[in-house]
């Protein structure tokens, strides 16, 4: 056939089907293509995983092991069911069905809803100043988010679909959700600048958009309560283009989130309250910007000056740096702490430098891969020292 709805259809780009069938239907395509048209009906075949029951066999109408779709659909909703498959569903391996996959899905649909419902409750006040905590916030994401675009665009063009989910589901809760909106959010009865807020708004927008092939639904839910009149649905609208990427802002709000973890994990070992400020004392040079969020997330002062630093027992090592906490000693449970996370990091060491005297993996991993190693060698050392010094004194 010669018609125009032939040439546009052939050759495709994409064959999307299951490995039982490859000489059945796709090597027969192939031989017939190049029989009848003398030309390839399609560039690349993607096999997706049979899916399985809780025993391993294949789901089949015979068998009638195979779930009832509708009923997932009206316990879970669409978006949910397809998230959870997808999240345990790598590139070409088989799945096993199981329903607490779609309750995962569920969860996720849940956390975007709460978080769009949180944003949307805010009150805004133009005459409000940006906080360096929520300026610092904002310019943590726009490279975070960037970064992780690549990171998802590269799955795509290599065809890693549930690989590109799980990036897009760790950028919505744990970057949006657990640390963006936590940093930016006003305190009780307090309104929110319009900068940030139209900031978080623009960052909520990204992030549906590369939500949107896998939940479209609640996508263009969240999107119809966000959007001006004018706007487009979500369908159709471009996708996002990666700016230029900071790295070392990304570095160093890397280390901040750790040392706020660390904080936190203190706080609940030691009984501290929260409403409760605990001081700091660091030689590291650490940003003012960066202060504001552990003051934020964490209540804690980090202080550079050392003339006090006497009072100050016990030390949280974080990353390569320690942080010394003012008017707390250090037990006896303390220093079996350290002797435990000594002996972890000699072993982790051990592998890194396993790692980098393998000649194969130097030469053939990426450049990037063995710098990051390196990296993680030069710190472990570091934080080795450290506590061996801890244990000494």
């Amino acid at each position: 056939p010669e018609n125009d709805e032939f040439k546009y259809y052939y050759p495709t780009n994409d064959l999307v089907t299951g490995p039982d069938i490859l000489f059945f239907w796709v090597a027969r395509m192939i031989v017939s293509g190049f029989e009848i048209k003398k030309s390839k009906p399609f560039n690349s075949v993607y096999f997706t995983g049979l899916v399985r029951d809780k025993q391993g066999k294949k789901m089949s109408k015979q068998l009638g092991n195979s779930p009832d779709a509708l009923k997932l659909i009206s316990d879970f909703g669409a978006d949910s069911v397809r998230v959870g498959l997808l999240l345990s569903a790598p590139a070409g391996n088989d799945l096993l069905f199981d329903e607490s996959l779609c309750q995962q899905g569920k969860n996720f649909s849940n956390k975007i809803w709460n978080s769009y419902r949180l944003v949307k409750s805010w009150n805004v006040s133009n005459s409000v100043e940006q906080n360096e905590a929520s300026n610092t916030a904002v310019e943590w994401f726009e490279n975070k988010f960037s970064s992780k675009l690549i990171e998802i665009d590269d799955h795509f063009k290599k065809y890693r679909i549930s690989d590109a989910l799980m990036t897009i589901y760790k950028l919505v809760w744990d970057d949006y959700c657990s640390w963006f909106l936590e940093i930016v959010k006003p305190n009780q009865g307090t309104p929110m600048d319009s900068s940030t807020y139209q900031s978080t708004l623009c960052f909520l927008e990204k992030c549906l958009i590369v939500l949107h092939p896998f939940m479209p639904f609640i996508s263009e839910e969240i999107w119809s309560g966000i959007k001006n009149e004018s706007d487009e649905p979500l369908i159709v609208k471009n996708w996002p283009t990666p700016s230029k990427i900071d790295n070392l802002l990304l570095r160093d709000f890397d280390h901040i989130s750790n040392l706020v973890t660390n904080i936190r994990k203190y706080r609940n070992e030691k009984g501290i309250s929260y409403k409760e400020r605990i001081e700091l004392y660091s030689s590291s040079f650490l940003k003012n910007k960066n202060k504001s969020i552990v003051l934020k997330l964490a209540n804690s002062l980090i202080n550079k000056d050392s003339s006090d630093k006497d009072v100050y027992g016990i030390s949280l090592i974080v990353d390569s740096k320690e942080y010394f906490v003012k008017n707390y000693v250090e037990s006896e449970d303390d220093l079996k702490k350290i002797e435990e996370d000594l002996k972890y990091n000699l072993g982790f060491l051990k592998s890194i430098q396993s790692k980098l005297n393998n000649k194969s993996f130097v030469e053939n991993a990426p450049e990037i891969v063995v710098e990051n190693e390196k990296k993680k060698e030069e710190d472990t050392k570091l934080k080795i020292k450290m506590l061996e010094l801890k244990l000494k004194k």
